[in-house]
């Protein structure tokens, strides 16, 4: 933790990804998420969604990923569902969704994230 700010990484540094893939996490107190780094190998790509068990999509919606010269996206404020922060209630099931093959290089390789989170 950085002051009130958690960093939460979430990698698939394996090489090419051949399947989706999902992430789950409940907390056990309320945070904001503020920010979402996300990244793939040079030539990949793919979707990224972030919501609830209930609602998928609910956080961020179908965001393509591209790995342009392996850099990284970083999607903030703008970026959510409603322009605004989401707030994630204590005990709320957090879903991330990879679309490994729905971007628009070829399959995700080298995928990483880190969810920018702020407590309360």
């Amino acid at each position: 933790m950085l002051g009130n700010h958690l960093l939460l990484p979430i990698s698939f540094l394996d090489a090419a990804l051949t399947a989706n893939q999902t992430y789950r996490l409940r907390l056990p107190f309320g945070v904001t998420l503020e920010g979402v780094n996300a990244a793939c190998a040079a030539s990949t790509s793919f979707i990224l969604d972030i919501g609830t068990a209930a609602d998928a999509d609910a956080y961020l919606k179908t965001k393509t990923v591209t790995g342009a010269a392996s850099t990284t996206t970083m999607f903030g404020r703008a970026d959510f569902v409603g322009g605004e922060y989401p707030h994630i209630p204590a005990g709320t099931e957090i879903l991330v969704t990879i679309d490994y093959d729905g971007g628009d290089g070829t399959d995700a390789a080298d995928v990483s994230l880190t969810l920018i989170l702020a407590e309360g």
